[in-house]
């Protein structure tokens, strides 16, 4: 319960940084001079995420030294596995047909 609660207060955060501009124009300067901040808070919460997912699911003990190693392998694999996914879902899509109108636009 205590990571959501973090995990809030950090959206909570990059967003008030983001958008402390009222003018939409000026959100891109915002967010270029707040990239590294945007960065760093995106991956807290990526990782703060993911490890919780793989303490809760896998039921990982890190309280002594074989839980933290077994949690560093699950932790990895997992990650190696969305990587994985995200290389085949890369991979279909780009040996899909996109044309979708295959006529010839010439403005005549």
């Amino acid at each position: 319960m205590l990571s959501w609660w973090l995990i809030s207060i950090l959206v909570v955060v990059l967003f008030v940084t983001v958008f402390k501009s009222q003018d939409l124009v000026n959100v891109f300067v915002v967010i270029k001079k707040n990239l590294f901040l945007i960065f760093t808070v995106s991956l807290v919460l990526f990782v703060g995420y993911s490890v919780y997912h793989i303490t809760s699911t896998y039921d990982v003990d890190f309280t002594s030294y074989d839980g933290i190693v077994r949690g560093g392998k699950l932790y990895f694999l997992w990650f190696k596995s969305l990587f994985s996914n995200v290389g085949r879902i890369s991979g279909y899509a780009v040996q899909q047909d996109w044309i979708l109108n295959n006529t010839n636009v010439t403005g005549k």
